[in-house]
């Protein structure tokens, strides 16, 4: 593998600060990513990687004719995100998909986020969501962006591969999914039904509300069914990301079970 050199003010790193800082993509729609696992995720996952940064010392398997960078210490550490970096950034060029494709899956069990701000309990329900084969996650407007360093750190490689679609509108989001005939649930503490009284194996679309809030009355309101999950009634409300991982699971028990 053959290394070039940059210095610290190369165009190439202030792009890269920038996204970092900015928790987004590139101005060229490129995604910095950090480490070496979630490096090999994106290999493994056969995104395209465009760029690779190393601090010096520091080796890994790039793919033939990527670009690498050797950096010096301080140099690297302008631009790494996390304190204990294991000296590997690279630039990969996710996917996009569209909303008309997430729904033209079959048998749709779609995760819709709505208004999430945390991004460690989003970049951990994306690896839930692939874990338990929801078809794809989209999320509303208001919710934290899916570029989001942490949040891109905590998905483990399950954003560059699950379906997913951001920032749309949730009257719309809701419009087109009634239109196609999937059932939108809702989770609420005060529901009347349990999550293991619901057949799971009808197409649906799973709302996952706010971290302090839950959802709203109005979005409520728009679910054709709430419910719940039988805990100890003594214990609050559960993380949403927990929540998600026992909800999807119970999807994919009831599939089990009708196999």
């Amino acid at each position: 593998m053959q290394t070039l050199s940059l210095g610290k003010h190369n165009p190439k790193l202030v792009e890269l600060r920038k996204a970092i800082r900015a928790a987004d993509l590139t101005p060229e729609g490129l995604l910095p990513i950090e480490g070496p696992r979630l490096f090999d995720e994106a290999v493994r996952s056969g995104i395209g990687i465009m760029d690779v940064f190393l601090r010096r010392g520091v080796g890994i398997d790039a793919p033939a004719k990527t670009p690498v960078y050797e950096l010096d210490e301080a140099t690297f550490k302008s631009i790494q995100s996390t304190e204990t970096s294991q000296g590997v950034i690279a630039l990969v060029r996710p996917r996009t998909f569209s909303l008309d494709e997430i729904l033209k899956a079959a048998n749709p069990r779609i995760v819709v986020l709505v208004r999430l701000q945390d991004p460690g309990n989003v970049g951990t329900i994306l690896r839930i969501a692939e874990s338990f084969r929801a078809t794809a996650c989209i999320a509303v407007t208001g919710t934290v962006n899916i570029y989001n360093t942490k949040t891109v750190r905590a998905s483990a490689g399950s954003v560059f591969r699950l379906p997913h679609v951001w920032n749309l509108d949730l009257d719309d989001v809701i419009t087109r999914l009634k239109a196609l005939k999937l059932f939108v649930v809702g989770t609420s503490p005060a529901a009347d039904s349990t999550i293991d009284a619901w057949d799971w194996r009808k197409p649906c679309a799973i709302l996952v509300g706010n971290e302090g809030r839950g959802l709203t009355s109005d979005e409520a309101k728009k679910c054709d069914a709430l419910l719940r999950i039988p805990q100890n009634a003594a214990v609050d409300s559960l993380n949403s990301a927990i929540a998600t991982a026992i909800i999807l699971y119970e999807a994919s028990r009831h599939e089990r079970i009708a196999v």
